[in-house]
């Protein structure tokens, strides 16, 4: 189950007189989903940006409303002011912990690929994975050791790891990672390749001009 815990008010201002909140450091939100009616609240936006970078992006986060009750929520919106990327807005949803959630996790690597060498490079082809757990078991995000992975055997929805309570919605066959020839080694590639055919090519004119040498003795 997340930690993640956001202290909340109720608010009374709503339309473009939120911009008085957002001076102040606060963020207005919307509460929504398993609740009886929506709730307009405010939180202060550096409390939301520490819940989000630890993990609010994809786990349960817990509302504490001042006087008032507890939401256990998903982010289901954020929204950012286009020139500085402060938080303008945020959607809550509520979720019952007894039901399974439907959500994106991010997929990060660790390790090292045993076969990655010059001229290759490690590419993650998504970013995230879609999932279903119940909100208590959704884990903040998905490790996978690319160790294995070869320029023959990408990784794929197939080889993440399993994770107790978690589903994963995605193809199997979906690749994840792959290893891919960068610019640099085709082109080394290619000069190579150059090199054998030429090869062969010198030697059949050396024999060629022996042959003519023998005909004019």
């Amino acid at each position: 189950m997340s930690e993640l815990k956001i202290s909340a008010e109720a608010r009374t201002l709503t339309g473009r007189k939120v911009n008085q909140l957002r001076r102040q450091g606060l963020v207005p939100v919307v509460v929504y989903g398993a609740i009886d009616n929506p709730a307009n609240l405010q939180v202060e936006a550096r409390e939301l940006e520490r819940a989000l970078h630890e993990g609010g992006g994809s786990q349960v986060v817990q509302i504490d409303v001042k006087g008032g009750s507890t939401h256990n929520v998903l982010v289901k919106d954020i929204q950012r002011e286009p020139v500085t990327h402060s938080l303008w807005h945020a959607d809550f949803y509520a979720v019952n912990m007894n039901e399974t959630q439907q959500v994106s996790v991010p997929i990060i690597s660790t390790g090292k690929p045993e076969a990655l060498v010059a001229g290759l490079m490690l590419l993650q082809s998504h970013e995230m994975v879609h999932i279903e757990a119940l909100p208590a078991d959704i884990p903040a995000e998905i490790i996978v050791d690319v160790a294995p992975l070869t320029l023959d055997e990408p990784l794929k929805v197939a080889d993440l790891p399993a994770i107790e309570g978690v589903t994963y919605l995605d193809d199997p066959e979906t690749i994840i990672f792959t290893l891919q020839v960068t610019r640099a080694g085709e082109a080394e590639a290619a000069e190579e390749i150059e090199e054998e055919e030429a090869e062969p090519e010198v030697v059949k004119k050396g024999k060629h001009a022996e042959e003519e040498e023998e005909e004019e003795d």
